[in-house]
């Protein structure tokens, strides 16, 4: 299945009920990084499913879902275009476009949105911009992005790289890029990503 956007379409997988509906349908969004609909990171050994088992256990309490890779993963890899041009926004405008999609079907009784990690956030903002019955976050941030960041490489760091990703995360809060990265923190704050970051 697919819904329509601003300039082409995006793909999802519906799970439906074995019985007849209507039935009430959760679009399901991924959290950060490459991680596709069925909660799976592109790169980390092995799978867990855990968006698809959410799904599929949905499905058997009697409510329907559709879940669907980002735009630049899986099955919506076209939709990216060059890194340095994504930004958030796109992600919510792709989730409230499922959201429409499904309030124009007949075969769904309300329509609601679960968000994990950053799909929350995502989630919470498409929720806002459309008519959405319910809204669930699972494992969503509490703090601002920033923080979570910090939080998250704290361990991982060195001080001094820990030093650096704070003035750089402090920049990019005043919309500003920075061009000197080191090679250790490219991963993380390469030029191409940062407009998404400011985002």
């Amino acid at each position: 299945m697919q819904a329509d956007l601003k300039n082409g379409t995006i793909k999802g997988l519906l799970e439906t009920p074995k019985h007849g509906g209507p039935f009430p349908v959760m679009i399901i969004i991924a959290g950060s990084g490459p991680t596709d609909k069925d909660g799976n990171t592109i790169g980390n050994p092995g799978k867990n499913n855990s968006l698809k088992m959410l799904a599929e256990s949905l499905a058997e309490k009697g409510i329907a879902s559709i879940r669907y890779d980002k735009r630049g993963i899986g099955e919506n890899m076209q939709l990216t275009g060059k890194e340095e041009d994504l930004r958030f926004e796109q992600y919510i405008d792709d989730a409230a476009a499922w959201v429409k999609f499904a309030k124009k079907d007949g075969r769904f009784s309300k329509v609601g949105i679960i968000g994990h990690s950053e799909g929350s956030l995502i989630g919470m903002a498409a929720a806002k911009k459309t008519e959405t019955d319910i809204f669930i976050s699972l494992a969503g941030a509490g703090e601002p992005i920033d923080q979570v960041l910090i939080k998250q490489l704290e361990e991982q760091l060195t001080p001094s790289l820990l030093t650096e990703t704070k003035d750089i995360l402090a920049k990019l809060k005043q919309g500003k890029q920075v061009e000197t990265v080191s090679a250790d923190l490219q991963s993380v704050f390469r030029p191409s990503v940062q407009p998404y970051m400011i985002s």
